[in-house]
């Protein structure tokens, strides 16, 4: 397990690194693209292109104040399952710990961004025009009639105490998860996994072709070792290249 410093929007990742990936994809996500799928198999370029295909932004997970960093971990390998790309903890009293060994590798491919409590986070999802809905047993919305027709970030409270008082008065609405047992609630990584697989049972991506170009560059910088230098160094050798030719 490791343990993530609280900033507010930040990627959980090594932010020199994946900050530098994340803008060279941006830049030049065709070069990118070019220059590495060279490196990759044909099976390891379609399994990415198939990813993408499926990507959306338009539904984002989030996590608040979860105890057992498996559980939040599990949220993630969930959401990187079914096509999410954004994944929210908010931390609350205590730090963020992630299990690496239970997310088997999702952390590579999810955005995750850590809060270090409601109020930021809100922030950011008004001024992204998100709708916020929280999982609650009393819901008004039963989750298999929840259209997501609108940007929509998916709340999942703790082990103990659900969703904060906080929380809870900000969001835009709450929805529920059928039960019909004795039991009176779920375990935060089962309602995710249950709450993703009705909402994206078809597992239909949304992205914009500019879009699905730049994350496509992103998997391919996170596919290939050292892939931020392979480009840069070809860059520089196509340049030195032009330069003797003038």
């Amino acid at each position: 397990m490791r343990r993530i410093r609280a900033i507010d929007g930040d990627l959980f990742r090594p932010r020199g690194q994946v900050r530098k990936e994340i803008d060279l994809a941006r830049a030049a996500p065709g070069e990118v693209i070019r220059i590495l799928g060279q490196r990759l198999s044909e099976e390891r370029r379609r399994r990415i292109d198939g990813v993408v295909a499926s990507r959306t932004r338009r539904l984002a997970a989030v996590v608040e104040g979860v105890h057992d960093p498996h559980n939040t971990a599990a949220v993630i390998r969930t959401a990187d399952a079914y096509g999410l790309q954004e994944v929210h903890v908010i931390e609350g009293e205590k730090r963020f710990l992630s299990s690496r060994k239970v997310t088997q590798g999702a952390h590579k491919w999810v955005d995750i961004a850590v809060w270090s409590s409601v109020e930021p986070f809100f922030e950011r999802m008004r001024e992204q025009g998100r709708r916020v809905l929280v999982s609650d047993m009393e819901g008004a919305i039963d989750v298999r009639e929840l259209e997501i027709d609108r940007p929509t970030a998916l709340v999942f409270g703790n082990e103990a105490d659900g969703i904060s008082v906080r929380m809870r008065a900000a969001a835009d609405g709450a929805f529920k998860i059928p039960m019909h047992g004795f039991v009176e609630s779920f375990n935060v990584s089962v309602a995710a996994a249950i709450t993703l697989s009705t909402l994206r049972a078809d597992g239909r991506g949304d992205l914009s072709p500019p879009e699905a170009a730049v994350l496509r560059a992103r998997f391919y910088l996170r596919a290939v070792r050292a892939g931020y230098d392979i480009v840069m160094l070809e860059r520089e050798r196509q340049a030195a290249s032009e330069r003797s030719n003038q």
